[in-house]
């Protein structure tokens, strides 16, 4: 069973996910699926449950860590929680926050400004916390290589307990104890927690003793749930394993008892469908995002904490504008950069004038435009030279930072995404070097980007009954991606375009008819013009809008006939 050796409008080289699959009824397409996928009606894949969540005292100093928490709570000492300025930041900081109100704490917080500060915990910030009156600290998000903020807290009797997903250096940091599945000694939950879910196991340790103690609060963890999901969602972690489980329920939670502060969110942003990864995506974690970016996270932290409904809709609005002037700032920036980048074939330009929050979302576009890694800048108050890079499928930003490594004076990422300082007077030869570390990563790029399918199907494949049995793949994302299907052959009778760039089509094999939906068409409008006959690549779901048995094909991709 071939698929068609012909490009996509998109580029793409279409690839089976599994086994070549074939079907030509709706009984057989799930039957196959769950076979190649290697699952049964009955997995406990397609009911995931909390009570699978794995015992937290399994992470690497989770004792020590949830110990000592325990102590200050009953014995109310006061805490100080670093948190970080993104999605998973904020989130994590608010989730600490809340719950350890709620057990009786006195929990003060604060969160880096992303351009004067950067990320991880300042040195100023841990002597403020001690000065404060606090002895303990934990950290979500951030800190396992913070070594001087370790230091300043050993020197000064502070015990700080870092939670984080960062990956670390050969040497940890001197902490009291410190939590993150990426240590070569963890690799608590697959090692693919996100700040936020590494925050909540420490939580769930913590009430556990509280609990052994008689003392457990009258909180329910499972009220987190909304804002763990945002973050693992927002933070693009694989949605497999533990994350399945916390994000199936988050997304539960967002959809029937969410938190105050993302009720207003949801309400600002205008989310009137069932809540979904995509909408986490799209609508909830930009503007989250969006405080740290343009202003500070302080603002998201609060609105998903606060227990006040008016506080929490002011604070959503205020997000909600932020991010609008964030859409304006980034396409002004991606402009210029265009503008200053004419003509030359490397994709590395920086500028004093443009906003730290938004040189890596111009990265990432000009890396998708272009089809190569961009390098992005703005100029730091001390005059250095801070770059956010940005790639695309088969290159990687973090073996590429280390191979200019010499040009830079901290640096760090993964496949990606990625940053650095550039040494004083080093641009141009970072920039050189940049140039000729992708011409090398290049010749092992494939000409074609893949397009994994998971099966071909035959137009009468296409039934409410099967929308339904493939929407328990929810929630689909990173690493538990959407079963896409090929069919051949489909004439496009209709085209409508709508607001937003959303494209409706109706598509025919001569004696049935499916409705079809496009949300952004670049790289494809002029393939799926009416008239054309076209193989489309789709993802068959539920068309809510429309209720009852209605059905489309959200398509992904096409191939023309020749």
């Amino acid at each position: 069973m071939n698929l068609p050796d012909l490009r996509t409008a998109k580029g793409c080289k279409l690839v089976w996910r599994n086994a070549p699959l074939a079907a030509d009824d709706p009984a057989s397409a799930w039957q196959g699926l769950l076979q190649a996928r290697d699952l049964s009606e009955s997995d406990p894949f397609f009911s995931p449950r909390l009570s699978d969540l794995p015992d937290p005292f399994l992470m690497i100093d989770m004792d020590r860590a949830a110990g000592r928490v325990c102590d200050a709570v009953m014995n109310g000492e006061a805490i100080h929680v670093f948190g970080d300025f993104d999605a998973d930041g904020v989130n994590g900081t608010a989730i600490l926050v809340e719950a350890l109100r709620a057990a009786g704490a006195k929990v003060s917080f604060s969160i880096p400004h992303r351009a004067d500060e950067g990320h991880g915990i300042g040195v100023e910030s841990v002597r403020a916390a001690v000065l404060a009156g606090c002895k303990l600290g934990l950290s979500v998000d951030t800190g396992t290589t913070c070594f001087d903020a370790c230091n300043e807290a050993n020197k000064l009797g502070f015990d700080l307990i870092v939670s984080d997903h960062h990956l670390p250096e050969a040497e940890l940091p001197a902490a009291f104890a410190l939590l993150n599945p990426a240590r070569v000694d963890c690799g608590f939950a697959g090692r693919q927690l996100c700040g936020t879910g590494v925050a909540f196991f420490l939580l769930m340790a913590v009430w556990k003793l509280l609990g052994e103690k008689g003392s457990r609060p009258d909180f329910d963890l499972r009220q987190l749930l909304d804002r763990v999901a945002v973050a693992t969602v927002a933070d693009v972690m694989d949605l497999v394993g533990v994350n399945r489980v916390l994000v199936y329920h988050g997304l539960h939670r967002l959809n029937t008892q969410p938190s105050i502060g993302m009720q207003a969110l949801l309400k600002v942003a205008k989310v009137k469908k069932a809540v979904s990864v995509e909408t986490i995506g799209f609508y909830l974690a930009p503007r989250i995002n969006a405080a740290g970016r343009l202003q500070h996270g302080e603002a998201a932290m609060r609105m998903l904490s606060t227990p006040d409904a008016d506080e929490a809709a002011g604070l959503a609005e205020e997000l909600d504008v932020t991010n609008k002037q964030r859409r304006q700032v980034e396409a002004e920036v991606f402009k210029q950069c265009e503008a200053k980048l004419a003509g030359s074939n490397v994709l590395a330009v920086f500028d004093d004038a443009w906003h730290a929050g938004v040189v890596g979302l111009a990265a990432g576009r000009l890396a998708r435009k272009h089809g190569k890694p961009a390098a992005v800048g703005f100029v730091t108050p001390d005059g250095s030279v801070r770059v956010s890079l940005r790639g695309r499928p088969g290159f990687h930003i973090g073996d590429l930072l280390n191979a200019c490594g010499e040009h830079l004076e901290g640096f760090g990422g993964h496949a990606g995404a990625g940053g650095g300082t550039i040494k004083a007077g080093q641009w141009d030869a970072f920039a050189s070097s940049f140039a000729r570390v992708i011409d090398e990563q290049a010749e092992h790029v494939s000409d074609h980007l893949s397009l994994a399918v998971d099966g071909e199907l035959d137009l009468a494949c296409l039934h409410i009954g099967l929308a339904e049995r493939l929407s328990r793949f929810e929630p689909i994302g990173k690493g538990n991606p959407a079963c896409l299907w090929l069919i051949r052959d489909i004439h496009i009778a209709e085209r409508r375009n709508l607001k937003g760039g959303v494209v409706r089509l109706k598509l025919t094999d001569g004696s049935r008819w499916v409705d079809g939906i496009v949300f952004g068409a670049n790289g494809m409008s002029d393939a799926i013009e009416a008239g054309l006959t076209v193989s489309v690549i789709g993802q068959l779901q539920k068309d809510d809008y429309r209720g009852g048995s209605a059905i489309q094909l959200l398509v992904r991709d096409v191939i023309v006939a020749e």
